[in-house]
């Protein structure tokens, strides 16, 4: 066999062997996870679950309803001071394509993860979405008007609101919930479908879990009374999230 030939089939088996190992190490890693998940969940009282996909449609806006192939892996479920709570990751594929220099066309499947976590309250609050600011953000809400201008100029440079209802986000908003949230000014949530939930890229960071359900939690115990008068809203709720 030439040398060239060898060196060829030598370099291919490498790449093969390097491609294996790391699928293989992301295996494990992702196995560790989930077993970090598993642990968390025995010691909470909670429920592990490895997949249910019904929870990929259980909500609507970014980033649900995107691509194709939606699934949901790692359900946490139970309660959390007080409250019905669930956390999934979630992910969808889209297909992209690239044409190389030769005209040659391929197309490959992307995955985009999400790890989701969301405690349940009443159906039929507006919906109220909180978002980290940016400056593409902002000036996106400045020519749209959707951006909501509260009291605090700290809050408004650090967050981007929307919400369909503006009365019910100034409620929601008050200054101390306001003053609250600037310390963990990196965690966006939303309020949506009788749920109130906080959405980052990746999947389940087991460290990062407490931290997250700690503010949409804090927005939860924060709202006023005269609020939850009108829209029926008791501090604890039975049951399940997603009942």
């Amino acid at each position: 066999m030439p040398v060239a030939s060898s060196t060829v089939v030598l370099l291919a088996v490498v790449g093969f062997a390097v491609v294996g190992l790391i699928a293989y190490l992301g295996y494990l890693a992702e196995k560790k996870r989930r077993e970090m998940l598993q642990g968390v969940a025995a010691a909470r009282g909670w429920t592990y679950v490895q997949r249910d996909d019904t929870w990929a449609d259980r909500f609507d806006g970014s980033p649900f309803g995107l691509g194709h192939n939606r699934q949901a892996h790692n359900i946490l479920s139970g309660q959390h001071d007080g409250r019905p709570f669930v956390g999934f990751d979630y992910v969808y594929y889209t297909t992209e394509t690239s044409t190389d220099s030769q005209g040659r066309t391929t197309r490959r499947e992307v995955s985009h993860w999400y790890s989701v976590l969301a405690l349940r309250t009443v159906d039929g609050l507006p919906r109220l979405e909180v978002s980290p600011e940016g400056f593409f953000s902002r000036a996106i809400g400045k020519l749209t008007n959707s951006d909501i201008e509260l009291e605090s100029e700290d809050f408004n440079r650090a967050f981007t609101v929307e919400c369909e209802d503006r009365r019910f986000a100034y409620d929601i908003l008050h200054p101390r919930l306001m003053e609250q949230l600037l310390v963990t000014r990196d965690v966006g949530w939303k309020i949506e479908q009788g749920h109130v939930l906080t959405i980052e890229s990746g999947r389940h960071d087991v460290a990062d879990i407490d931290r997250r359900l700690a503010v949409i939690d804090a927005v939860l115990d924060a709202v006023p009374d005269f609020v939850r008068q009108q829209y029926g809203m008791p501090r604890d709720l039975p049951g399940q999230a997603g009942a």
